[in-house]
């Protein structure tokens, strides 16, 4: 409905793999008849309606699982930190901001970050204010990071190795919170 009332409609939709999932919206003028529309919005927007997304239900549905999700990260937490564990974040993503400052993580359950991108290294996340440090590998003392970078998993998990080897765990949140 918005895209027509600015004279836009949707010619191609793309999914990809990034952020977990995602789709890429291509929009062109209603006037431009050059560009053809693709099968894949059709598709697509037919598999949203069969999904429910047009229905209020399903975001009430999906507010409940969000608090759930929450609390229970938010347990994962606690549970280590009365252990007395040290805690690191792994790749200090806006993303995991979002995350981090929804379920009130701050410092108290995350000692710091590591990250490779150097503008990020020694300031603090966006709210929580938990330091960023310079990645030079997870330190031995540490068994627990929490994956801010949740869509690298693999990656991480192929550079890490080390880290697992030695009994290193990963709390994510994604699709659901758990410790890997």
């Amino acid at each position: 409905n918005i895209t027509k009332k600015a004279g836009l409609q949707i010619f191609n939709i793309e999914k990809l793999k990034t952020h977990g999932g995602s789709n890429r919206v291509y929009f062109k003028k209603f006037s431009n008849n050059k560009i053809k529309i693709s099968n894949n919005v059709s598709k697509h927007l037919k598999n949203e309606k069969q999904m429910g997304i047009h229905k209020l239900d399903v975001y009430r549905k999906f507010s409940k699982n969000v608090k759930k999700s929450k609390k229970k990260l938010v347990e994962i937490f606690r549970k280590l930190k009365k252990k007395g564990e040290p805690i690191i974040g792994y790749g200090a993503t806006y993303k995991s901001s979002t995350v981090l400052n929804y379920c009130n993580l701050n410092h108290e359950f995350i000692d710091y970050f590591l990250d490779t991108t150097l503008t990020k290294v020694g300031k603090f996340t966006p709210g929580t204010h938990i330091p960023i440090m310079k990645y030079n590998g997870i330190p031995s003392n540490v068994r627990f990071a929490f994956l801010g970078a949740w869509n690298f998993k693999e990656e991480i998990f192929k550079k890490e190795k080390e880290f697992i080897k030695r009994g290193g765990k990963f709390i994510s949140h994604v699709p659901y919170p758990k410790i890997l």
